[in-house]
Order: C-alpha cells, then structure tokens, then sequence
C-alpha cells in the first residue's frame, strides 16, 4: 500500500544525507521556486481574498509592460545623448544579459541534474553513491533546451491563465456590473486548478524527458496521461508540499523575529556595525539554505513518485479513505 509517509520519508533522507545535492536545488529554486509557482498565486489569492489577489497578479502584467516601455524609451533617449554613452551603456546591459543568460542555464542544468541524481539514488543498492559536480552539470546540460521549453510552457500557459481570469477586472473598472463579478468568479473556478493541473502536468514531462530521454511532444504526451490517471494523488501530493514549505519558512520567520531581527534592531541602534554585518550575513545564509533544502527536497519527491506511479498502480488517500466507506 501506498504510503504518504515513506514518499517524504525517502525524499527527505535523500536530501539530507546527499547534501551537495542542495547546490542545484539552490539554483533549480530559480525556476521551480520554494514551492510550485501555481500553488503559490493560488495561496495568494486566498489569503489576500479572490479579488485582491487577481488585482495583484494583474497589476504585475501592466507592471511588466510598463516596464519594457520605459526601457525602449530610455534607450531612445540615450542614443540622442552620443555615441560613446550609447555604447557604454549597452556594454552594460550586454554585460547584465550575460550573467542572466548564465543563471538561467545553471538553474535548469541543476533541475535536470538533480532530477537524474535522485533517480541514481533511489535504485542504487550502494549507501555511499560516488555521484560528482562535473557528471550532473554534464547531464543537465545534456536536456538543457527540452527542460527550459518546458519551464517556459508552465510559465506561459499559467501566465495566460491568469491573465485570462483578469480580465472582467479590466472591465468592471470602467463598468461594475454584476454579470461581470459573476463571469470572474467562474472563471477563477474553471481556471485556477487548469493552472495546477498544468503545472503537475509539466512535472511528470520534465521527469520523461530527463529520466526516459522522451522528446518534448512525446514528454508532454506521457506527462498529461499520467497527470489524467493519477490527478488525485498528484493534487495530494503538491498539497501537502505546499504545506511543508509554508510551515518550514513561518518557523525561519518566527526564530528570526524573536531571536535575530530583535539583535539586529540593537545592533543598529548601538552602532555594532560588525554586529550588523554578521546577523545580516546569518539571517541571508538561512533564507538561501532554506531554499535550496526545501526545492531538494519537493524535486526529490516528485522524482520518488514519479517513479513510483510509473512502476506500480498507487491509490490516492482520499480514494481509499472513500473505498472503505
């Protein structure tokens, strides 16, 4: 019988004893993040209420548009300041665009990477697993463009989601009207868990691609049929990651309201500079390490289950919980 328990079980005795496993899961949470980017718009919403968290997604799109305006116009109006500042300034931004370029790569090399460690973890018979930093890059690199294909999907698809549930705000700026609070409502309904959907979906073809060297169609194909057959359980899975994260970040939170923030605040106030210095460097290593713990260890977990629903049948809890009855 499957277990909830041995799944977290096994994915957190992974993390915790392959610990240079926390160097990709410190880079794969650029791209993944400490939980899935959808449950998080989705806790969002929640907690800021239906309305107020889709005014907040979005005012990020107008926010991104405005954005890239400015920045055509600001390049216009260096062009007519000279040459010389003109070129300047796009060394910089040539410069900016390289290092984005970099981190973009070494964070979907270390998501396919640490995707093909855990598997060789998990059906290897030795305890002490000779797995090296050059081999996983190597083999991230390897499913570099299918992998970041897929992130863009997830990122384009939920994005335009969202978008889509925005638009009767649009509207009911210029016009409120009832119908238009209704045709929102129903629209969050509908396209909220499309979003979720999509996003385990995209999992399970991330996991085709870099376990099963699928190609992207194919990924894609194998990764909705097994989110079609085993939806349930995955939805229970994402849940109760999505849990664990907001738990483990609340608890870094509290230790650095009562313990850390209160000695920073005194630090500052008595003009500790070396003080403030070290509990700045504290409280930035704990928030990073936290990450990068907690994006190994839900990688590991899909990973874990992934496996297992490709090689066995697995029962959700709640269909047994209602079996029985």
């Amino acid at each position: 019988m499957f277990l909830y328990r041995s799944l977290l079980k096994q994915a957190w005795q992974i993390t915790w004893r392959h610990k240079y496993l926390w160097f990709f899961g410190l880079f794969a949470a650029l791209v993944v993040g400490n939980s899935a980017w959808e449950y998080q718009a989705l806790g969002q919403n929640l907690n800021q209420g239906v309305v107020n968290g889709s005014y907040y997604q979005l005012s990020n799109f107008l926010a991104l548009s405005q954005l890239f305006g400015n920045f055509g116009s600001g390049l216009s109006a260096i062009w007519h300041q000279g040459f010389w500042a003109f070129l300047g300034v796009s060394s910089i931004l040539l410069f900016t665009l390289f290092i984005l370029i970099f981190f973009i790569w070494l964070a979907v090399v270390s998501q396919a990477g640490l995707i093909s460690d855990v598997k060789k973890i998990i059906r290897s018979k030795k305890k002490n697993l000779d797995l090296r930093l050059h081999s996983t890059l190597t083999t991230g690199h390897s499913h570099f463009w299918s992998v970041l294909s897929l992130d863009l999907t997830v990122k384009i698809l939920t994005g335009a989601i969202f978008f889509i549930i925005s638009l009767p705000l649009l509207f009911m700026v210029i016009n409120q009207t009832a119908w238009l609070t209704v045709l929102y409502i129903i629209l969050f309904v509908i396209f909220v868990p499309l979003s979720v959907g999509v996003s385990l979906m995209i999992n399970y073809a991330i996991n085709y691609r870099v376990l099963d060297n699928q190609s992207f169609v194919k990924s894609l194909e194998k990764g909705w049929k097994m989110f079609k057959e085993n939806w349930l359980i995955s939805l229970e899975v994402g849940l109760i990651l999505f849990f664990i994260s907001f738990i483990a970040g609340l608890t870094i939170i509290m230790i650095m309201a009562l313990f850390l923030i209160p000695l920073l605040m005194v630090s500052i106030l008595f003009g500790l500079g070396w003080l403030t210095v070290l509990l700045i460097g504290v409280i930035f290593i704990l928030l990073i390490t936290l990450g990068a713990v907690l994006t190994t260890f839900q990688i590991t977990t899909w990973t874990a289950l992934f496996l297992r629903l490709k090689n066995h049948s697995v029962v959700a809890k709640l269909e047994r919980l209602f079996g029985r009855s």
